[in-house]
């Protein structure tokens, strides 16, 4: 990542500098030509203020440009090899025109010492852009180390946390093993508990990662249904059919749980209503279909679909389709062909 300086890193030594250095060649200029006449002291100190600023104007426009466009830590021999020819190009073109506008309205003669004069700027020009070069790297230096402290802190807080987070799924875990010995007598009730304990692993497990194979997710889902149906005794139907073919792709981790547990949550199961669920593969897709039987008092924002969409946007262009008619609600999952 790239770190760059904020704006009034530029500004204040930007405005700091300028008088500074005004001062200083309005000084040389003096010096230089011996000047004694008033009027003619205040056209060189115009002329070293101007020359200053337009220069040191332009110069760190380019630094900055140069910044950010060829960061030092990413090319620095690109980010050297155009700032020197641009600074001293840029120099010597506006040299040039100011001595050419001073000559024409002010009649200076400044023929004599010209090439002493622009070399003279330049010279200055690229030891105070060397100084100003200087004052970034010690204040991105600062940035950076500050940021790497900060980093590493942050590193041992996650670490703490996520060993913390172990804890509890383990103790969790060692409890549903130890129920499950003492329910041992009743078949259902152990299956119940290692199906949930399965689903629990998987859920962690997965949380780590972006995508998993449908394989995987399909047999995270066929436990998540057995305890559905074990909740919903003759009330639910959820017919799976997805061929093995279709188990190399991938899809975003829990997206098919999530869309039958909508389907539970979102509508009336009972004896006179039964609730119907097709997962079906088919065309590079995987479709949830249920037969609409809306609950009332639920709420139907709709954020769990809206998630999954933003997860699908990552991976591809393919957009999930949603059909809805006045007795099925269907949702078309997109499956993913990535290497895992």
């Amino acid at each position: 990542m790239t770190v760059s300086m904020k704006p009034n890193f530029y500004n204040r030594y930007l405005f700091m500098t300028i008088p500074l250095v005004a001062v200083v060649i309005s000084g040389v200029f003096l010096i230089s030509y011996g000047v004694s006449d008033t009027r003619q002291s205040l056209k060189m100190i115009i002329h070293g203020t101007v020359m200053t600023a337009g220069i040191w104007l332009g110069c760190m426009a380019i630094v900055i440009y140069l910044w950010k466009r060829f960061p030092w830590e990413q090319a620095p021999l690109k980010h050297l090899l155009i700032e020197i020819p641009a600074i001293l190009l840029y120099t010597v073109a506006y040299s040039s025109l100011i001595y050419s506008l001073e000559k024409k309205f002010w009649k200076l003669e400044l023929e004599e010492n010209l090439g002493m004069e622009i070399f003279l700027t330049i010279t200055i020009t690229l030891f105070i852009t060397s100084i100003h070069e200087s004052i970034f790297f010690y204040q991105q230096w600062k940035y950076n180390f500050s940021k790497s402290v900060r980093l590493e802190k942050d590193n041992l807080e996650a670490r703490y946390e996520a060993l913390r987070a172990q804890i509890n799924p383990h103790f969790l875990f060692n409890s549903l093993n130890s129920l499950t010995t003492m329910v041992d007598e009743n078949r259902d009730a152990v299956d119940y508990i290692q199906n949930l304990s399965e689903m629990l692993r998987y859920m962690l497990k997965s949380s780590e990662k972006e995508l998993v194979l449908l394989r995987d997710e399909i047999s995270f889902l066929r436990k998540y249904i057995c305890l559905q149906q074990i909740r919903f005794p003759g009330t639910l139907d959820i017919n799976l059919n997805v061929d093995e073919k279709y188990f190399h792709y991938a899809v975003p981790p829990l997206s098919l749980q999530m869309l039958v547990e909508n389907c539970v949550k979102h509508n009336v199961i009972s004896l006179d209503k039964p609730l119907k669920i097709e997962i079906l593969a088919e065309r590079e897709s995987v479709s949830v279909t249920n037969n609409l039987q809306k609950k009332d008092g639920v709420d139907t924002s709709g954020q769990g679909l809206k998630n999954l969409t933003g997860r699908y946007r990552f991976f591809t262009a393919r957009q999930i389709e949603i059909v809805q008619t006045a007795n099925v609600f269907k949702v078309v999952l997109p499956l993913l062909m990535v290497e895992l």
